[in-house]
C-alpha cells in the first residue's frame, strides 16, 4: 500500500489515492498468478513423472518381450535341428562307420533312452569301448565332437591294453559315454 508522505503535494496524494485500488489489483493479480503457477506446475510435474515410469516400463516389456521372443526362436531352431528319435539307430551306425575310418575298434555298443523334463526331448546316450592306437583314438574323438552339433561325449576315461607288447605304439582302450537329445517322432496321422 501507498503511505502518503506528508511532503507530498496535493495532486500527489490524489494520484496516489487513485492508484491505490490498481496497485491492489496488480497485488492480487500477481498472488494469483503465482498461486495458480505453483498449483499447475506440481501435478503437471508429477503427471510428468508417471508418464516418464509409464513410458520406461513399456520400454522395458517391449525389451523383454522381443528378447523372449528371438529365445523362442532360437529355440525353435534348436529343436528342428535335434535328431529325431528314428534316427538314433542311424546316429549309433555313424559312430561305429566314424571309429571304422579312424582304425578304432568298437566291440560292442549299449545305448538308453529317458525321457527327460516335461517330456518333450529324449536323452539318448550310447557307451561304448574305443580300442586302438592312441593316435588313432585321438582323431576318432575329435571327429565325434565335431561331427553333429548336439552329440557331447559325458565321460571318457583311458586304459592301456593288457594285451600285447610295450612298444611306442602301444593299444589303449577308451571308455566313452556319448549323449545327444531326440526328438519325439511325429505323432501317427489318422488312426487310433
Amino acid at each position: 500500500m501507498l503511505i502518503p508522505h506528508p511532503a507530498m503535494s496535493p495532486v500527489a496524494l490524489r494520484a496516489c489515492r487513485a492508484l491505490r485500488p490498481l496497485a491492489m489489483l496488480t497485488m492480487v493479480v500477481i498472488s494469483g498468478a503465482i498461486a495458480s503457477f505453483v498449483l499447475v506446475r506440481a501435478p503437471a510435474q508429477e503427471r510428468l513423472m508417471k508418464a516418464e515410469a509409464a513410458y520406461e516400463g513399456a520400454r522395458q516389456a517391449q525389451v523383454r518381450q522381443q528378447t523372449m521372443r528371438k529365445t523362442e526362436e532360437e529355440l525353435t531352431e534348436v529343436w528342428q535341428e535335434l535328431p529325431v528319435r528314428k534316427e538314433f539307430t542311424a546316429l549309433i551306425l555313424s559312430v561305429s562307420e566314424l571309429a571304422q575310418q579312424d582304425r578304432v575298434a568298437i566291440p560292442g555298443m549299449t545305448y538308453t533312452l529317458q525321457k527327460v523334463e516335461e517330456g518333450l526331448a529324449l536323452k539318448a546316450s550310447m557307451t561304448f569301448r574305443a580300442a586302438g592306437e592312441y593316435e588313432a583314438i585321438r582323431r576318432f574323438i575329435h571327429r565325434l565332437e565335431t561331427t553333429g552339433p548336439y552329440l557331447f561325449i559325458e565321460s571318457l576315461d583311458a586304459s592301456r591294453s593288457t594285451g600285447g607288447s610295450q612298444t611306442a605304439s602301444v593299444p589303449v582302450i577308451f571308455n566313452i559315454r556319448v549323449v545327444t537329445f531326440l526328438r519325439p517322432d511325429s505323432p501317427p496321422t489318422g488312426g487310433t
